[in-house]
């Protein structure tokens, strides 16, 4: 990026802007907010910048929050009613903060040959629709990737923060994959990962938790508006239940446990970063004092 500018001085090209891309919109990507600038004040929209696709729900693959992150332009293709748009997320400096300059613009025609076509419109709907997911998701488990965990999780804690609402993640892994992956081999311990995936996945909420796979066989769990406590519960539950399940490898009933590390945020701020570092260590802490446990 460049060096710092004033906000305004963006402001004051948006018309020039307008000229090329019919949307042209400044994102604060973190709290998700289409961000203005009236007599020298910075005002937030009401209004959510995903608002625009006709979801009530963030994007998985938030193409801002890539560019805020990696400090570079990042392009997208979106699909909204039988039309596709491109959208170019650019980050910038500001004397304020890193915002988004969002540059929105329809290329239906200029995508397909014959935009008569609709069943051609809609394999093209969902092949753009699986290339997002792939960003955001593993191949393994098909749960969320770290790309993902870095994206969003921020998001979750300023809106915490914002709301005056705990959240709580859990850094988990499995206690015996070495084991499985020297005396069954690395496919029996990938189906492993796999399944234990499934089981963290199906003991959270799907419309306010999410799961992801941090690396190898850690995963991450992130509980909003979870209390200490509650995260304790949660992952005691979870750790039960992979403890109860028996797996089949060969001709081997074959009992896989866990161990379990939590962080909570709620009046102490944190960033993603270090929240995941203690979450982490107490995860090591569990191992180190007899694994199968949450610590």
């Amino acid at each position: 990026m460049d060096k710092a500018i004033k906000l305004e001085e963006i402001e004051f090209h948006l018309d020039f802007f307008k000229k090329m891309y019919p949307t042209v919109r400044i994102v604060d990507p973190c709290k998700k907010k289409i961000i203005q600038y009236y007599d020298n004040l910075t005002i937030e929209s009401e209004s959510t910048c995903y608002a625009y696709w006709k979801n009530n729900a963030i994007c998985e693959n938030c193409i801002s929050m890539r560019a805020y992150l990696n400090k570079d332009t990042v392009f997208k293709l979106e699909y909204v009613k039988d039309k596709f748009y491109m959208v170019t997320a650019m980050p910038i400096e500001t004397t304020e903060r890193i915002i988004v300059l969002e540059l929105l613009k329809e290329v239906t025609s200029t995508m397909l040959i014959d935009t008569g076509d609709y069943d051609n419109v809609h394999d093209i709907k969902n092949y753009i629709i699986n290339l997002n997911e792939k960003v955001v998701k593993d191949n393994l488990t098909n749960l969320y990737n770290r790309r993902f965990i870095d994206e969003r999780l921020p998001v979750d804690i300023i809106r915490s923060t914002i709301n005056r609402t705990p959240i709580s993640i859990i850094m988990t892994d499995i206690d015996q994959l070495k084991k499985i992956n020297d005396v069954y081999g690395h496919l029996e311990g990938d189906l492993k990962v796999k399944e234990y995936g499934r089981i963290l996945s199906n003991s959270v909420r799907g419309d306010k938790d999410w799961v992801a796979r941090f690396g190898g066989d850690e995963f991450l769990i992130c509980l909003n508006n979870t209390d200490n406590e509650t995260a304790y519960k949660i992952a005691e539950r979870i750790r039960k239940d992979i403890e109860n399940n028996i797996l089949l490898i060969g001709n081997n009933n074959i009992k896989i446990t866990g161990s379990f590390g939590i962080c909570t945020m709620y009046k102490d701020k944190l960033t993603a970063e270090e929240m995941i570092k203690i979450a982490d260590k107490n995860l090591y802490e569990a191992k180190n004092g007899g694994k199968n446990k949450v610590y």
